[in-house]
């Protein structure tokens, strides 16, 4: 399966599901194009106490690291104090994917390099 396809990735954010760390929320894998033959792994996670987009994404090809990004917000976000713990709850939701995400792509990484020197 190659690196960061989106068949992987959606297996990925299954698995992460399954284990009960998504904490309701729900991240989805984007439709791209892929570059130079090589897809780019782009993990979109809606926010739904917040009008910014968040997305995750590998800092580079053939780089196991992930940043989450923030998009620019549209308009101004007034929240509860209630709001703004279910928004930091979602925002330490997508910390745990972030890293989850760089656990099994360091993971996926050792494994081709170990099935190249067989």
């Amino acid at each position: 399966m190659p690196f960061r396809s989106k068949d992987l990735l959606e297996a990925w954010l299954e698995e992460f599901a399954a284990s009960g760390a998504a904490g309701g929320g729900v991240a989805f894998v984007a439709d791209q194009e892929p570059v130079d033959g090589i897809d780019s792994g782009l993990v979109i996670f809606p926010l739904t106490n917040a009008t910014t987009s968040v997305y995750l994404a590998p800092i580079a090809v053939g780089v196991p690291d992930w940043r989450v990004t923030f998009e620019a917000q549209p308009e101004v976000t007034e929240l509860s104090p209630e709001s703004v713990y279910d928004l930091c709850r979602e925002l330490s939701s997508a910390a745990d994917l972030c890293a989850f995400l760089l656990r099994k792509s360091v993971a996926h990484m050792a494994q081709l390099a170990a099935d190249v020197h067989l």
